[in-house]
């Protein structure tokens, strides 16, 4: 008996509706009371052509479940039977009993309006709304306390500014430090992004902030091996989870910035006499997916004046434009920039970003040499 037709077997007397879905958006099984709900939610349909949501959103929301060994909350909008999108508050999980040939995922939703009536209907949502938000808050206060405003004692000024997603409840995973690196005058700088949106994601987050400051104590000005130590760290006790990363060291007796980059969107370089450039001379794979390979280095000279602009890719992806587009617009507007200082630099970023239509986290670092 195929996977689709089990799952349909084992949930036919389930009150709310239930899925059986791919990584692939293709539908693999449902319930009665999931086609009631969403009469096109048939076997073989794909479920980005039946929600109301952008595809970027419900990919994300699939790849989250799909990394989960326990229910986790989301939110799925699909188009009812009157035609009208309507928001399904459910929980959903890895399906690892599937034999499918992708990754799939098991969801249960709990519509706004159910069978067993309004008001039965209405509490339970609430119920799963106030879920979410307090997920939602302990998330966020968990990255802000995190989160540095300031370095002490640093030869450089440094400005940084945080916004979780406006989409939604859900908090992401984009991080950044700045720390002294023990024993010299040198200064680590890092900005990251775990993949996927919620409590976990911040929690991984808050793992990996520590594991890198530990890292850096024996470590610290060797990017490549500090890199090196949070990917195995990935790779062994989060083997569920991905993060992109970029951690570099300024050494201000040699106006020099070293860094590696583990799959993170390349940091700018804003000289002082205006022009920027893009540090992309190494890229290495998200940490957990280098599969034992080498971390590199890169070295630039980062003379007084010059200013690291490090970013997350929320604030330049855009749908339907290519990642080196966005770049080159932020590029242009870095130039674009008099005499600032960076905590304008920074300002300017997160203002800048606020019109992309790609619902992610965005995070800034901007540290002046």
């Amino acid at each position: 008996m195929l996977a689709g037709e089990v799952f349909g077997s084992i949930t036919r007397a389930v009150n709310e509706p239930m899925l059986l879905v791919g990584l692939s958006g293709e539908i693999l099984g449902r319930n009665a009371a999931m086609r009631r709900l969403c009469p096109g939610a048939d076997t073989g349909a794909n479920l980005y052509g039946l929600s109301s949501d952008s595809p970027e959103l419900v990919g994300d929301t699939l790849r989250r479940w799909a990394r989960a060994g326990e229910p986790r909350a989301g939110v799925l909008a699909l188009v009812g039977p009157e035609g009208r999108p309507r928001r399904c508050p459910g929980v959903g999980n890895r399906a690892a009993w599937a034999d499918t040939g992708e990754p799939a995922v098991q969801i249960r939703l709990v519509p706004a309006l159910d069978r067993d009536g309004p008001s039965e209907a209405d509490e339970r949502e609430r119920r799963l709304r106030a879920r979410l938000e307090r997920e939602h808050e302990i998330a966020l206060g968990l990255q802000r306390s995190l989160l540095p405003g300031r370095v002490e004692d640093a030869p450089l000024e440094v400005a940084a500014e945080y916004v979780p997603t406006s989409y939604g409840a859900e908090v992401g995973g984009d991080w950044y430090d700045v720390f002294p690196v023990a024993a010299t005058d040198r200064v680590g700088l890092v900005i990251g992004d775990v993949a996927g949106h919620g409590l976990p994601e911040a929690t991984v987050m808050s793992q990996l902030r520590s594991v890198l400051r530990a890292a850096a104590l024996e470590e610290g000005t060797r990017p490549d091996r500090v890199t090196a130590r949070l990917d195995a760290y990935v790779d062994t006790y989060l083997p569920e989870s991905m993060a992109t990363m970029c951690y570099a060291v300024y050494d201000p007796g040699a106006d020099e910035l070293v860094y590696a980059n583990a799959g993170h969107v390349p940091p700018m370089l804003l000289r002082g006499d205006g022009t920027c450039e893009r540090l992309d001379a190494v890229v290495d794979p998200p940490l957990g997916c280098s599969m034992g390979g080498e971390h590199r280095t890169a070295r630039v000279a980062a003379r007084r004046g010059d200013m690291l602009v490090c970013y997350t890719d929320g604030v330049v992806e855009q749908r339907r434009e290519s990642l080196d587009t966005g770049l080159g617009r932020l590029s242009s507007l870095l130039t674009g920039f008099a005499d600032p200082m960076p905590k304008d630099v920074c300002a300017g970023v997160m203002a800048w970003s606020e019109r992309t239509d790609h619902a992610d986290d965005r995070a800034v670092l901007v540290a002046g040499f």
